[in-house]
């Protein structure tokens, strides 16, 4: 419950701007859709180091920071192949880079939401095992 609002929206902002990226390239307009492959990169680093940290910090398991770089790694991987150098369009890889990259964030997402789940749970059933112990 600590976390800030914009703690929340910096966790959110690949996956956006991810998502639009996926929107343009659906829409035609594949110059766009690099601009904010590019753009969620730096993003998607970011989240993958907030990931390490609240690893190291033991907020979460190993498996969210592995998500968010693996993640990362797939948007590097579809700014690569949309190379302005490329020519003949956009690879369907790239496209495919980008949805599995939605697909891991949501993943995260899901898998944030049933720690914090889990966890609100076991918060509330301690003052009752208190309770009966006295």
């Amino acid at each position: 419950m600590g976390r800030s609002f914009a703690a929340m929206a910096r966790r959110a902002l690949p996956a956006l701007l991810a998502l639009i990226a996926l929107l343009a390239d659906l829409s035609g307009s594949h110059g766009v859709a690099l601009a904010f492959v590019l753009a969620s990169i730096p993003a998607a680093f970011a989240l993958a180091l907030e990931c390490y940290g609240d690893a190291l910090e033991a907020r979460c398991g190993g498996l969210r920071p592995l998500t968010a770089v693996g993640g990362l790694g797939l948007l590097v991987l579809s700014a690569a192949l949309r190379s302005p150098a490329v020519v003949g369009g956009v690879p369907r890889l790239a496209v495919s880079a980008v949805v599995l990259c939605l697909f891991l964030y949501a993943a995260t997402l899901l898998g944030a939401l049933f720690t914090v789940e889990t966890t609100v749970a076991a918060a509330s059933e301690e003052p009752e095992l208190e309770r009966l112990a006295a």
